[in-house]
C-alpha cells in the first residue's frame, strides 16, 4: 500500500469539513498533509500556496510515494507522531497507530484511489471527532475522542484518564457488533 497523487475525497467526508486535502501536482501527499498539520492555514486550506513547501520537513532517505513502512522512520527524523486512518465500509478505522504520541502529532486519512487498487492518497484530519462522530452516536454533542481506540468521552478529564491506560494497552480499535449482528450463535454443540 502506497500513496501518491491527489484524489478527491468522498462527498460525505468533504461535507463534514474535518479533513484538509491539499491540492498539489506531485507524489508528496503525505508530506503536504503533515505540513498542513504543523502549519495551519487560516484561508484556502486546500491550496498548496497556503503552506510552506514540504521541504521544511526532514525527508532524508524517504521516498515518495510514501508507504506505511516508512512512517516510523519519518517520525524519528522529524520528532513527530502520526496516526493513519482508513475508510472501510463507510467507517473510519485506524490503519497505523504511533507507538508514542508526541507534542507534534498528526492524524492522517488514507483514501484508496478508486481507479487503482495499488495507489492511495493521504489527507490531514483536522477534526477526528467531527469525522467519526456519526459512527459513534446519533446525538450532536461534542465528544472528546481517543485517537488510538476511537472511544469517546463527555469531558477532556475523562479522556486524559483513559489515554494513560490506552497508550499502554491498545494497538487497535474495538468494533462492537451492530444491532443486526448482536447475537452469538453456536453450531454443532452437544
Amino acid at each position: 500500500m502506497h500513496a501518491g497523487c491527489y484524489i478527491e475525497l468522498p462527498r460525505e467526508i468533504m461535507l463534514k469539513r474535518a479533513v484538509i486535502n491539499v491540492r498539489f501536482n506531485e507524489n508528496a501527499c503525505f508530506a503536504w498533509s503533515v505540513v498542513a498539520a504543523l502549519h495551519p492555514a487560516e484561508r484556502n486550506t486546500n491550496q498548496e500556496l497556503s503552506y510552506p513547501h514540504y521541504t521544511v520537513l526532514n525527508l532524508q532517505d524517504i521516498t515518495f510515494p510514501m508507504t506505511l513502512n516508512q512512517i516510523k522512520k519519518f517520525e524519528h527524523l522529524n520528532d513527530i507522531s502520526i496516526n493513519v486512518y482508513g475508510i472501510k465500509e463507510k467507517e473510519i478505522l485506524p490503519i497505523r497507530l504511533t507507538s508514542r504520541k508526541m507534542e507534534k502529532h498528526a492524524n492522517l486519512l488514507y483514501v484508496q484511489d478508486p481507479r487503482d487498487d495499488n495507489a492511495g492518497h493521504f489527507a490531514y484530519i483536522k477534526g477526528l471527532s467531527r469525522l467519526v462522530s456519526s459512527q459513534l452516536n446519533k446525538y450532536g454533542h461534542k465528544k472528546y475522542l481517543c485517537d488510538r481506540c476511537l472511544h469517546y468521552f463527555s469531558s477532556s478529564e475523562r479522556l486524559q484518564s483513559h489515554t494513560t491506560d490506552c497508550e499502554k494497552m491498545n494497538d487497535c480499535t474495538i468494533r462492537l457488533p451492530s444491532e443486526d449482528d448482536k447475537w452469538l450463535e453456536f453450531k454443532n454443540h452437544e
